[in-house]
């Protein structure tokens, strides 16, 4: 299950409260997401690998992962490795494209008519996989390839691993991955409420 929180930026008298409640309203949600399954994430000792991923020191079944933006947050709980990056749609940076873009994402992004949210589309991707793998952005981002489109997500480079990812209201990309097999789905969400669960699709 997918868990998003928003909050309006002029809420907050400056971007470290902002970034601190963003994180205090989706801890909330890991801890409400969790209470059906008997574990108490305030109680539970949290341990974080090499790299800063989180996990439970006593529920090794039990994966998540928190990503934070302006004006969103957003977590994810499952049985199964996995990780998630959410961004703001903004514009885009060229040197960090061609930096992290293989070739073919790289044609891919020139010839978008929609190059900021293909951008991020991408970024996000890459970023939910080496939060998944719990390396980090360490890991050679070029070699974990996608190519996106209106109907679906085609990773290359990431055996083992599924992806699914959505627009928000067309203001954020989430992106999620997951270490299990299932469709490479994209989406678009429209959603008003400031607090809310998807399913994983």
């Amino acid at each position: 299950m997918i868990y998003l929180v928003r909050r309006s930026f002029e809420a907050d008298n400056d971007k470290l409260t902002h970034k601190k409640e963003l994180k205090l309203a989706i801890n909330g949600q890991i801890r409400d997401a969790l209470l059906p399954l008997g574990i108490d994430f305030e109680k539970e000792e949290l341990r974080f690998n090499r790299y800063g991923k989180p996990y439970l020191k006593n529920y090794e079944n039990i994966f998540f992962n928190i990503s934070h933006c302006k004006e969103l947050a957003a977590c994810i709980v499952a049985d199964s490795e996995v990780g998630i990056d959410a961004e703001n749609i903004r514009p885009y940076s060229l040197r960090v494209a061609k930096r992290v873009f293989s070739d073919r994402e790289m044609e891919l992004f020139n010839n978008s008519e929609k190059k900021d949210e293909t951008f991020f589309r991408i970024w996000t991707l890459k970023e939910s996989f080496v939060k998944a793998i719990g390396i980090g952005i360490s890991y050679p981002m070029k070699t974990c390839e996608f190519v996106v489109s209106e109907d679906n997500v085609k990773a290359y480079g990431c055996d083992g691993y599924s992806f699914s990812q959505f627009t928000l209201n067309d203001e954020f990309v989430c992106s999620v991955c997951i270490k299990k097999n299932m469709n490479n789905s994209f989406y678009r969400v429209y959603e008003s409420k400031s607090v809310f669960s998807m399913e994983l699709i």
